[in-house]
């Protein structure tokens, strides 16, 4: 499927949904979240936040650019 073709408002209803749950579980027991976790062990400094608001970013920008509302 073309991503034209693809609901932005689905997917962004997603990450929303995925963002907000990494915001509240916890890693191993440790106090701080999963939404600060590293997004590999390659050595990246971009957590798992990161690339859910760099997602959600480019989605709300292809709204943007239908003329859509986000």
């Amino acid at each position: 499927m073309a991503f034209d073709q693809m609901n932005i408002r689905d997917m962004l209803c997603d990450m929303y949904d995925v963002r907000n749950k990494l915001k509240l579980l916890k890693v191993d027991g440790e106090s701080h979240r999963a939404i600060h976790e590293l997004k590999d062990n390659d050595g990246t400094i971009f957590t798992l936040g990161d690339c859910c608001d760099n997602v959600i970013d480019q989605l709300e920008q292809e709204l943007t650019n239908r003329g859509e509302d986000i």
